[in-house]
């Protein structure tokens, strides 16, 4: 990024504009975002007027510091072994994510079904789940239902595989 290091001459509009680039790298230097929590950001902050922010997104996208695609697909890498598919892709759409990106992104994810996530994530939260099955009381079993119905896994799925363990 250039500067234009003679005061006198630079406009109120390209130092707004300067102003929302870095305030905007260094949002992304905390965290990652979508495109749609990066304009939401710098719209709360007030500053900011639409064309300011769309030049400044224009700026970002083409440097290829915000690109919802590869957020798309680094988050469900990081969240695919914790929640169900249609878990993540809530989480994605409610950060802006749009349809068609999490269609694409997870055609290119498909490497285990929802019942195998659903019994690692069992295992893992209770590794002892086989010993304990036949003494466990409907309490335990309500509490691991309900532990997997909150990552996101339909009731169907979970009891499928609970099933398999309580049987």
């Amino acid at each position: 990024m250039s500067y234009n290091l003679n005061v006198k001459n630079i406009t109120s509009e390209e130092w707004l504009l300067t102003n929302c680039k870095e305030h905007s790298l260094y949002i992304l230097s905390i965290r990652a975002n979508t495109e749609k929590q990066l304009r939401d950001k710098l719209k709360k902050n007030g500053k900011y007027n639409d064309e300011i922010i769309n030049k400044t997104i224009e700026f970002l996208k083409k440097h290829h510091y915000i690109d919802d695609i590869e957020f798309t697909k680094r988050f469900i890498e990081l969240n695919k072994h914790n929640y169900s598919k249609n878990a993540i892709k809530n989480k994605l759409y409610i950060k802006g994510v749009s349809r068609s990106i999490l269609d694409e992104a997870f055609t290119y994810n498909d490497d285990e079904t929802e019942e195998e996530t659903c019994k690692k994530l069992l295992l893992k939260k209770y590794p002892t789940y086989y010993e304990e099955k036949d003494n466990m009381d409907n309490q335990k079993k309500q509490k691991v239902l309900m532990f997997l119905i909150r990552k996101g896994f339909l009731y169907d799925t979970v009891k499928k595989v609970m099933k398999e363990f309580i049987d």
